[in-house]
Formats: C-alpha cells, structure tokens, sequence
C-alpha cells in the first residue's frame, strides 16, 4: 500500500478526468489521478488492427462543427481530423425494401417524412428554450423531466414510421431507448448541438469528422503533458471525507487531499463506499441514471466495393440487427458493415461491447 499527499486526487481518466487534473494544475494544485484500468480514456479505445498502422476506435470515435471543447482541446494537442466519408448514395432498409436516397432525409412514406418534420420542429422550438449550461432553470423542466423521450414521441406522432425513425435516433445519438432518457434531457443536448439534425447529421452534423489516429490519441497525448502521477489498475473502494479533506482508498494507494474529484459515470459513484454516505437524494439519482451502451462491429474490407455501385457506406435499418452504419473513407473499414453484403465480408477485427461518449 502506498501512501501520498496532495492537494487534490482526480478518481478517472478519461477525458473529465485528466481535463479536470490540467485545469487543476494550470491553477498551481498539485494533483494525483487514479484510474481503475490500465489505460488512459475512458470511453475511448483505440484498438489496432493486425498487421497494419492502421486503428478502429472501440468507444466513441466522432466530433461534429458544434463541438467546439473537443475540437479546440484536439487542436491544442496536435491531434488532426479528417471527414467521414459521404460522397454516394446512402441506404436505408426499410420493411423489407433497400433504398436508396441522398443527404439525410430517406426515400420512405411522405405521411412519415411529415410526421417527422412537425416533431423534429416541435422539439427545436422546445429546446431553444433550454440553457444548456443549466437547463435545470428552464421554465418548464420539471415537467419535462417527468417524461421519457417515449412518452413523447407517441403523444406527438401520428405514424409508427415517424416512431420507429425517431427511436433509431435515440439509439444512435444516446446509446440508450427513449424509454431511458427525459425529455429534458433530449431537450438540453439539442440545444447544445444548435438543433436535432446536428446530433444525427454528418455533414455538419456530430458525425463529420473523425480523428486521425483514433479518438483516444487525445487522451493519451493530454496525458503525457500532466506533471500528476497517473496510477493505473487501481479502482477505488473508499472515500473518507470531512472539513479537513478526504482520505481516498483504492487498490494498493492510499492518497490524502483537501478534494476529490469523481470524473467516473454517475452511476458508478454509487459503488464506491462513501464515509459518511453521501446524501440520500444524491444515492437516488445515481441508481436512475444508466448508462448508454452500444454493441459495435469492424469490418475490414480488401477495397471499398459499395462506392462502386454509388454508395456512401452509411445506412440504416429499421429491422436491424445493425440499425446504423458508417463507412470510414480514410482507411476503407466500414463500421457494422457485415450485414451489407455478408457473402464478400473478409472480416479481421474482432467483435466488442463498447459504451459510447
């Protein structure tokens, strides 16, 4: 057990956490980071392909023109972008049908379409008047956090292709059912991205670019630049806190501070053993608070075949089992692509669970 004194003690390094311990530092504080994998990240992995330079990004792997933290914390490390590929036709597998279509609105019923339109426009309405840095305040938040996102959706839809749309999008951008979000939750990350076809958009949307090296480069490189120790593999049990400081306990470390911050999600703050415990409305919210998780596939293709029949690689399906594809255009592997054209897949990278940012 080792045993260390400093002013402040970061639990997580993922990107909060290590952004959180330079903010520390650039402040004077001396800080040490402990983290319970033996990386740095988070919810950004890069994970290398066998036999090439060449990486495919695990966790979360795309930034988008309204982003501006991560870009700017990108730019300041060095770390480059370059745009998902979009160029083609793009396809979307509809009861049964392929079909093809352009920029971002399928070929599909115009009842549907419409009915998308007037709830897509009645959330934007909605979300301007939410303040994304406290949306707490808004006017109506109590109310709108006392809905899911589903409860929504079926009061302010008329079809069930405006609903089944609409829950892929939930999917997509939250990793998680409608059932599982607030409505007000939707409402502040629409109005942080400028509007909704920013969250599921490409060009210009949260999906436009993607970084050269793979996502968790930014990680690793804000990490080499901290003074603060990083120890690895050491999850932490125990908080000890009172006026005079906190007493953290984590595997083989023991850290004294005047603080702790907890950059780890919410809902696993309640695994760790808090003395005394933290207050009770705070232990409640911690139990509802789930997280996101998507099952992601790489598959590596010889040559980006489908853009010879004008397709972009992007696609969705309303039957899945892969509800949405990418394609990446820098290293021709095409995300979940297996499902495509299943006879020519020569698939080299292996299957994962991955939580998304």
């Amino acid at each position: 057990m080792s045993e260390r004194d400093t002013d402040v003690v970061v639990v997580g390094a993922g990107l909060a956490g290590l952004t959180a311990a330079r903010e520390l530092e650039r402040a004077g504080h001396s800080v040490v980071v402990l983290e319970a994998r033996d990386r740095v990240g988070g919810r950004l992995l890069n994970h290398p392909l066998t036999g090439t330079d060449h990486v495919v990004e695990i966790g979360g792997q795309w930034v988008g023109p309204t982003q501006h933290r991560i870009l700017e914390l990108a730019r300041e490390l060095g770390v480059e972008t370059h745009p998902s590929h979009v160029a083609g036709e793009n396809l979307v597998d509809w009861n049964g049908r392929a079909i093809r279509y352009r920029g971002t609105i399928p070929k599909i019923s115009p009842a549907v379409l419409a009915d998308v339109g007037q709830a897509q426009a009645r959330l934007e309405r909605m979300a301007r008047q939410v303040r994304p840095e406290a949306p707490w305040t808004t006017p109506k938040a109590a109310d709108w956090d006392a809905q899911t996102f589903a409860t929504w959706i079926r009061r302010n839809t008329v079809t069930s292709g405006a609903r089944i749309l609409l829950e892929i999008a939930t999917e997509a951008v939250w990793a998680a059912e409608p059932e599982d979000v607030s409505l007000l939750h939707i409402l502040f990350y629409t109005s942080a991205a400028g509007s909704f076809d920013a969250l599921i958009g490409t060009e210009g949307g949260a999906q436009q670019d993607r970084f050269v090296g793979g996502s968790q480069l930014v990680p690793i490189r804000l990490a080499e630049r901290l003074a603060a120790p990083i120890l690895h593999e050491a999850p932490v049990r125990r908080v000890d806190h009172d006026e005079g400081g906190v007493v953290v306990h984590a595997d083989g470390h023991q850290v004294s501070a005047r603080a702790v911050v907890v950059a780890i999600p919410p809902t696993l703050t309640a695994r760790i053993d808090w003395r005394p415990g933290l207050p009770a409305q705070r232990d409640q919210l911690v139990q509802r608070m789930p997280q996101g998780t998507v099952a992601k596939c790489m598959a590596v293709y010889e040559t980006p075949f489908w853009r010879e029949q004008g397709l972009s690689g992007q696609a969705l399906s309303v039957q899945g089992p892969t509800r949405i594809l990418f394609a990446d255009g820098r290293w021709l592997a095409a995300t979940s692509a297996s499902t495509v054209v299943p006879e020519r897949a020569a698939i080299r990278a292996s299957v994962s669970p991955a939580t998304t940012v």
